[in-house]
């Protein structure tokens, strides 16, 4: 079947549109998801901090919880991540056949993108002497992060060390042993004294 290029060019912006609307809900659906898991865990924080004495079982328990929640979260948002780079290579191709990276088709003198977002994708399927780890190319990875996404895993690492270490340093437990400690250490000294009072009779 012979497509001409009106049709051709016509087919390309559609499915540019689509990508762009898939690029925007991927986006929106991964920070939508980290603002639910993040509310939960500033519920977990919330009950740690309102006097919830927890046993050492409990602990444990509570831990292994939150960090399987935390990991299930990381994969879950990887796997977003990894659709949306897909989708951001689709669109940057179909906007290369557009010709928006070659100067002088839409604008005198000047490309319609910048350069800069073609050599993204192109150092994300670099050959594998490329992906050798050295500073340079370490250099090319941070420009190609989404940070983004990056951001978001930063947010549940937080959240997830800052519930972990409460469980384990929880200030509510710690003025419970320190009462009961006072307690034990006032009930000594009085039966210290009623004992002294006792012998002096």
């Amino acid at each position: 079947m012979q497509i001409n290029d009106k049709d051709k060019i016509t087919i390309l912006l559609n499915l540019l549109g689509e990508h762009y609307n898939a690029s925007h809900k991927m986006r929106e659906r991964s920070l939508n998801f980290a603002i639910w898991i993040l509310g939960f865990g500033v519920a977990i924080i919330w009950l740690l901090l309102s006097g919830a004495s927890l046993t050492i079982s409990q602990n444990i328990f509570l831990t292994l919880f939150v960090t399987i929640v935390s990991l299930l979260t990381i994969y879950f948002l990887h796997a977003i991540e990894k659709g949306f780079h897909t989708n951001r290579n689709i669109m940057i191709d179909i906007q290369r056949v557009l010709g928006c990276y070659e100067q002088g088709i839409y604008v005198d003198s000047k490309s319609l993108f910048p350069k800069k977002y073609e050599e993204k994708y192109k150092e994300k399927k670099g050959d594998k002497e490329k992906n050798k780890m050295t500073v340079q190319n370490l250099k090319k990875f941070l420009r190609t992060l989404d940070f983004h996404f990056v951001s978001i895993y930063i947010w549940i690492i937080l959240i997830t060390l800052m519930i972990i270490l409460l469980i384990w340093i929880n200030p509510n437990q710690q003025n419970q042993k320190n009462k009961k400690i006072t307690l034990n250490s006032y009930t000594s000294e009085q039966a210290g004294l009623i004992t002294s009072a006792n012998g002096q009779k």
